[in-house]
């Protein structure tokens, strides 16, 4: 049996890191290999690393200053020795079968990425989230249509929509496949990186299959980046929007997914502007004023304003006599 390398980017998240760490060495697929990639936690989350490393020969640990998520999942991608690579968030965990299932689907396949369901796991309990892909695999072109576009964004502003999540974590990827095109995590982005990685990977592979079981538990943590104030979100999702943009002009898909791009750049606008409106009670004068330059700035966008000229009409249409 092939090995799998396991990727998990650790920054501060001691309260959540055992789990993780235990329901990866949990896994009846043995011939894995664990990489912790310690990002500068100044928390007790390397401790608890080198206290597994320890106990068991199949982890390595790393430990390195604070660059980012992007920056740590590269590391990890350099000194993998798996022929199969999967990433694990360290505050979430996984089922013991998922790599046992999807290295045996993915390895029969012929294809270079095996995707799988998830659980969205916070205060209210577990949620199953389906891939709405009867198939057990795709070719590229479905692969464009099926998900890459429902990655992107959403075709129709009525909720008539499939979503789906471009997250790193509900893949396994053949490391032939991550050589070949030198795929890595673009730094510097704080929000989305797994995203931008997933579209490149995604445009660049011939299929994927699909394991239509559910293995990991995704943990909304209401201290994330994506769900906590951040005074530079419209920027850095004006730049993880034109990282996608230019991904799919280089696959001639620019024209194909205006559309959703569109509607992309217009939901982008109302979580920027909510990100900002959202506001505490202890903020000063000073700070209010900041924040409604920054929704000013928002609304004035030449690109959001290009983006509502060209979205159907219909839709529009339809959203205001909602």
């Amino acid at each position: 049996m092939d090995l799998v390398s396991i990727i998990v980017p650790i920054y501060n998240v001691e309260k959540y890191l055992p789990k993780c760490i235990e329901s990866i060495l949990a896994q009846t697929m043995l011939d894995i290999e664990v990489i912790l990639i310690n990002d500068g936690s100044p928390d007790n989350s390397l401790a608890i690393c080198n206290q597994y490393a320890k106990e068991d020969a199949r982890i390595k640990v790393v430990d390195k200053i604070n660059q980012g998520v992007a920056a740590a999942r590269n590391i990890g991608l350099g000194i993998a020795k798996g022929n199969y690579i999967g990433f694990v968030d360290p505050d979430d965990w996984i089922e013991p079968k998922m790599y046992e299932s999807m290295y045996g689907k993915l390895s029969r396949s012929g294809y270079e990425i095996c995707l799988c369901n998830y659980y969205k796991d916070d205060r209210l309990g577990s949620t199953p989230k389906l891939l709405k892909v009867k198939s057990n695999s795709l070719n590229k072109q479905e692969v464009i249509d099926d998900i890459i576009a429902n990655m992107i964004g959403i075709d129709d502003i009525m909720p008539k929509y499939t979503y789906i999540m471009g997250s790193v974590w509900r893949c396994l990827y053949k490391k032939t496949f991550i050589d070949e095109y030198k795929l890595r995590f673009k730094n510097g982005l704080s929000i989305m990186e797994d995203l931008v990685f997933t579209v490149q990977a995604l445009l660049k592979c011939s299929g994927v299959c699909i394991d239509h079981n559910t293995w990991y538990h995704y943990r909304r943590n209401p201290k994330s980046a994506l769900h906590t104030y951040n005074p530079q979100m419209w920027e850095d999702e004006v730049q993880v929007h034109q990282l996608l943009e230019e991904l799919l002009e280089q696959a001639g898909l620019g024209e194909y997914m205006l559309n959703r791009l569109d509607l992309r750049y217009i939901g982008m606008a109302f979580c920027a502007i909510y990100n900002e409106t959202n506001r505490s009670a202890k903020e000063t004068k000073v700070q209010i004023r900041e924040r409604m330059k920054r929704v000013k700035q928002i609304y004035s966008d030449e690109r959001l304003k290009a983006a509502l000229d060209r979205v159907k009409p219909i839709q529009k249409t339809n959203f205001f006599n909602l």
